[in-house]
């Protein structure tokens, strides 16, 4: 027994020593500190590029707001924009790959062909490009200007080069319930009106071809086309004037005492049946639908009818 006494001594060292180790931390990995993919500051942007393969589009912000300037001059999606930028602000890079790289094109690091390059009021330009997948395949090589090659998390570099479509506004209907004083709706012998009867906005009275509804029936009529979207690009309506028409919708709206008067029309694609183009008055722009939503519009659900069949 006597010989095992030194033994025994030195194991009751080393574990008192681990025990120490571990009440001090040392074998704990110090967590990562985030480190954003670029310290923007989004009010200070002026212009945006994205690339994306074949696909090359650019925005520049005047006194109106954000405009399209590349490939065409689209109506945009403002908060679709803001949220760009504020994704862009908010990423976070995954770690450095190589700090100084002599040629970065290896990593499939292009930002004229993938990337996003914004330009500030002062003229100062941010440039991310965005490369080819690491082999872990969760991540991209990516490169803020002249910087280190970096990781960025797959999700995130998706996020950061929306379709065109996501920043086009390509909603055809457009108004504000509360200011909604007329719809009347007519396609072919299908159609009807809503109308508030109240001189009181804040107090409104609805009635649907004459006969009063309430207040949630009127949402869903007038819902029934507000919330119809286009799931396409719009196109120019000056070549669709010989198309023949498909619908009308008359918008009457009164916002601060005076009252405006507004007309949708619906044109019938000339080659694709399953396309109504929708055009609003003193805009440039036609905007696709489908059949079958203008189809549900004609006999809009109401809250009543709802109620109904839920309750047999």
């Amino acid at each position: 027994m006597r010989k095992y006494i030194p033994t025994l001594i030195l194991l009751l060292i080393f574990l008192g020593g681990l025990g120490y180790a571990f009440s001090q931390n040392f074998f704990r990995e110090e967590e990562a500190q985030a480190v954003k993919l670029a310290d923007l500051d989004t009010s200070k942007i002026a212009g945006i590029r994205v690339a994306n393969g074949d696909l090359t589009y650019r925005l520049v912000k005047n006194e109106e707001g954000w405009a399209f300037t590349e490939p065409d001059k689209y109506p945009v999606n403002s908060y679709a924009v803001d949220s760009l930028l504020s994704a862009l602000s908010a990423a976070e890079q995954g770690g450095v790959i190589e700090e100084a790289p002599e040629d970065a094109s290896q990593y499939g690091l292009d930002a004229s062909k993938k990337g996003v390059t914004l330009t500030e009021t002062d003229g100062a330009v941010v440039t991310l490009a965005i490369g080819g997948a690491l082999p872990t395949g969760t991540a991209d090589y990516a490169r803020i200007n002249d910087g280190s090659v970096i990781r960025l998390d797959s999700n995130t570099a998706s996020s950061l080069l929306p379709s065109i479509t996501e920043l086009v506004d390509t909603s055809p209907f457009s108004w504000d319930d509360a200011n909604l004083k007329e719809l009347t709706y007519t396609r072919g012998p299908a159609g009807w009106t809503l109308a508030n009867t109240a001189s009181d906005a804040t107090s409104p009275a609805w009635t649907l071809d004459g006969k009063p509804i309430e207040d949630a029936q009127a949402t869903t009529v007038s819902g029934s086309l507000k919330y119809i979207v286009s799931d396409r690009l719009p196109v120019k309506a000056s070549t669709l004037s010989k198309a023949a028409d498909d619908f009308t919708l008359k918008l009457v709206t009164t916002e601060n005492g005076k009252q405006t008067t507004q007309t949708y029309t619906g044109k019938k694609d000339p080659d694709v049946d399953t396309l109504v183009w929708v055009i609003p008055q003193d805009s440039g722009w036609a905007f696709a639908v489908k059949p079958e939503d203008l189809k549900s519009a004609e006999t809009p659900v109401q809250a009543s009818d709802t109620e109904d069949a839920g309750g047999e």
